[in-house]
């Protein structure tokens, strides 16, 4: 473990009781703590972003710049998460270990929240790619987060999904090469994996608000898959969910841009607005990305 104080950056912490080094994940704290009150101090929410990587690659390190960008402009706490992955190597780590790993770590991002200084009860999933269906995973199938904490799961206030996979039944279709990656984390069992994919998951639980975010410019995944997922939810009894494509960017390079980092900020800003005492991070990120006073 390794903390860099002066930007608030505490890496390499690891979330259960493990060597293996990707069961580990980074926090990025705002630059300070903002006093609510003379008496006490204002804890944000706090971010996990799941990264992509088609459960087989894919790492914290490379997203440096959105844990800086969100704990910044958006002045919320960041936590990037890895999770073990599928390779030739560790061909064992299969289906529900990846959502498992993630679950994990959410609840340990919960149970250290005044350690680090972010809100425990403000948790936003933000994930790319089979990050997005990993996040699904976990908000349809109440299962992974009950397992830690039958609170756990409430405690989530907003999802948002970048570029997702949500169907491999569809993907497998519409891209046959896909199996490549996805029979070694699933098998080929057309059956199981439906039963896996969010897009078939039976809602047993309150959906949180929801942002599905898919580029136009993707060239690895079709607009299908968030498209359909969008009516998923939204039929499903979903309050909020919502679609954007008018991000720019391919399917690797769009977690990568400013106007993501923008996007994410107004969608946790809108959702913190509703909230008693949400003034004081508001107020500040709105400034930040000049969003307009409601």
């Amino acid at each position: 473990m390794s903390s860099d104080t002066t930007s608030n950056v505490h890496k390499d912490l690891s979330y259960v009781s493990s060597p293996n080094l990707l069961q580990k994940l980074d926090i990025y704290l705002p630059p300070h703590s903002i006093p609510a009150t003379t008496e006490t101090v204002y804890y944000p929410p706090v971010v996990v972003f799941i990264h992509g990587g088609a459960w087989r690659t894919g790492d914290k390190n490379q997203f440096i710049k959105l844990g800086q960008g969100l704990s910044h402009l958006g002045n919320c706490a960041v936590a990037i998460v890895n999770y073990r992955l599928t390779t030739k190597d560790t061909p064992e780590i299969k289906n529900p270990l990846h959502v498992q790993d993630v679950a994990s770590a959410i609840s340990w991002i919960s149970l250290n929240a005044k350690k680090y200084g972010y809100r425990d009860d403000r948790i936003y999933l933000v994930g790319n790619s089979v990050g997005a269906f990993i996040s699904g995973q976990l908000i349809l199938d109440p299962e992974y987060l009950n397992s830690h904490d039958p609170n756990l799961l409430a405690k989530v206030r907003g999802v948002i999904g970048i570029e997702g996979i949500y169907d491999l039944v569809n993907l497998l279709k519409s891209y046959p090469k896909y199996i490549e990656f996805v029979k070694p984390a699933f098998g080929a069992d057309e059956i199981i994996l439906k039963s896996v994919s969010p897009q078939y998951i039976n809602i047993n639980s309150k959906i949180p608000p929801y942002l599905i975010i898919h580029s136009l410019e993707d060239e690895l995944v079709g607009i299908d898959q968030s498209n359909n997922y969008f009516e998923h939810i939204k039929d499903s009894g979903a309050e909020i969910v919502e679609i954007e494509t008018s991000l720019k960017g391919k399917h690797e390079e769009i977690v990568q841009t400013d106007e993501l980092i923008q996007r994410i900020v107004e969608f946790i800003v809108i959702q913190e607005s509703k909230e008693a005492g949400w003034s004081q991070f508001v107020e500040s990120a709105m400034k930040a990305i000049n969003f307009p006073i409601f």
